[in-house]
């Protein structure tokens, strides 16, 4: 009887084991198919896309050093004026590292953006911002809890 309810327990611990990979392998997938779309109401300028996109209370890091946005009532009118002057809009996103929270409910992520717009009459292209942030998983799918974009400087800012 001992070794029934032995085996019976180390199976039960496997299965549950597997189970969790499972999830979480699911979840990742789920969180990088976010994050490779995160940006798209860029390019239908809908301001309530992007509300849907962002948690009321996210945090948005920009490069420009006034861009330190907490809350949907700040993070709107930037985007609000991103979308009069960023017009058909390509994001290419690589190096994409994401490490999941042990219930697959929130991620971290970093990542390089190369991304290209029309502004104007001109096109333009940034390449290698550097991008991070945290994600979170709601009952109606993911959100930005908080992003932060920066662009690296020649040389070091503070010296080793």
């Amino acid at each position: 009887m001992k070794k029934i309810i032995s085996l019976l327990l180390t199976l039960f611990l496997i299965v549950s084991c597997n189970q969790n990979k499972i999830n979480l392998d699911v979840a990742k997938a789920d969180a990088t198919s976010f994050l490779e779309s995160q940006f798209d109401f860029f390019s239908s300028g809908n301001i309530d896309e992007a509300k849907q996109t962002f948690d009321p209370d996210a945090v948005l890091i920009g490069t420009d050093e006034a861009e330190f946005l907490s809350g949907w009532g700040e993070v709107e009118p930037s985007l609000v004026g991103q979308f009069a002057a960023v017009k058909s809009p390509k994001f290419n996103y690589r190096d994409m590292n994401i490490v999941m929270s042990d219930d697959g409910k929130m991620a971290s992520y970093t990542q390089r953006v190369d991304f290209k717009f029309k502004s104007g009459n001109e096109i333009i292209e940034i390449k290698n911002v550097r991008a991070s942030g945290v994600i979170k998983k709601f009952d109606d799918g993911w959100k930005i809890m908080q992003v932060h974009w920066s662009m690296g400087v020649q040389g070091q800012v503070v010296e080793y």
